[in-house]
């Protein structure tokens, strides 16, 4: 079967509004000057659409925004990616999905965060057979899709695998609740990409490899953990393992990285690359958008990104 697309990208579209940097929040209606104000398309699935377009894949978005002026700017701007947003819906009376993230001078961030359309969006039968069609299909925000959680999203990744796509598959801020929401989806899941974090919480351990095992076993083809500063672990189910390190880097401000990440890996994924590559090049994409503010930062290009991977001094990792 020809595919339409090289990915379809689903699940949560989130608008950022991200300030940095922020010592405090004034009291009262006192006032406070910054550095710089933006906004960002965000989310599990909007902070990995756009790097996957911007690396040079065909992409189509498939979630949903609202009826307001947020929805006008995200649709638009994905738009400007040149990024399919044909099966993207616009829910009636529902706000767009939106956080403000006010970026302290060390980087750390906290989240104040509407919920709005992702959590009421559940795809419809004729777009989840079209979102089938393509190469990868990515289901991106499980633990924040409240309509799409469970059966429902079981049974795109289940269609999903029956089409032939190769299935990706990503959190948001997992806890130890999420599990029972992740378990029943691994069977049709080829490359499942949390951070450690998110694995700990569920799994209760920081070792990569005991969570990649853990999940494997539950049915993942392989796994793909983000480690922050200290790169990322890759384990298949045929045995391989391997750790990429980070790139040394100017850190700005880290939201968003985890979904570039996962951006950069299925870009190489695309194009058949070798995993350690894939992963290699996951990690440039996450390194780049890291120097910038928001989700998508600084990402100019696939040969760019491709000439960072191989130039980029490497960090040397922090953990034991």
């Amino acid at each position: 079967m020809a595919h339409t697309h090289d990915v379809s990208v689903c699940g949560t579209y989130i608008l950022d509004i991200l300030g940095v940097p922020v010592t405090e929040i004034p009291p009262g209606g006192g006032r406070l000057l910054i550095e710089e104000i933006r906004l960002a398309v965000a989310g599990t699935a909007g902070g990995t659409v756009v790097p996957c377009a911007r690396l040079g894949l065909k992409a189509l978005a498939v979630g949903a925004v609202g009826s307001d002026e947020k929805a006008d700017w995200m649709l638009n701007a994905l738009e400007r990616e040149g990024i399919d947003i044909s099966l993207m819906e616009r829910m009636a009376g529902s706000p767009t999905s939106a956080t403000i993230l006010p970026i302290r001078p060390d980087g750390s961030r906290p989240v104040m965060h509407a919920r709005g359309a992702s959590a009421r969006w559940r795809i419809a039968p004729e777009v989840q057979a079209a979102a089938c069609r393509s190469k990868i299909l990515h289901l991106g925000g499980v633990g924040s899709l409240l309509a799409m959680d469970g059966a429902p999203s079981v049974a795109l990744l289940r269609d999903a695998k029956a089409a032939g796509c190769t299935t990706t598959l990503d959190l948001i801020q997992a806890r130890g609740e999420t599990l029972a929401l992740v378990e029943p989806l691994l069977p049709y899941v080829d490359f499942f990409m949390p951070s450690i974090d998110e694995t700990n919480a569920m799994v209760g351990t920081d070792d990569p490899a005991a969570c990649a095992r853990f999940f494997i076993d539950k049915g993942a083809g392989a796994c793909a953990i983000s480690l922050g500063a200290d790169g990322s672990f890759v384990m298949t189910r045929d045995g391989r393992q391997f750790t990429v390190p980070a790139f040394e880097v100017a850190v700005r401000d880290t939201s968003g990285c985890g979904d570039s990440y996962t951006g950069g890996f299925i870009a190489g994924l695309v194009r058949d690359w070798d995993l350690l590559n894939c992963a290699k090049l996951a990690t440039a994409t996450a390194a780049i958008v890291a120097t910038g503010l928001g989700s998508g930062a600084n990402l100019v290009s696939f040969d760019e990104t491709v000439k960072a991977m191989n130039t980029l001094p490497v960090r040397k990792p922090a953990r034991a």
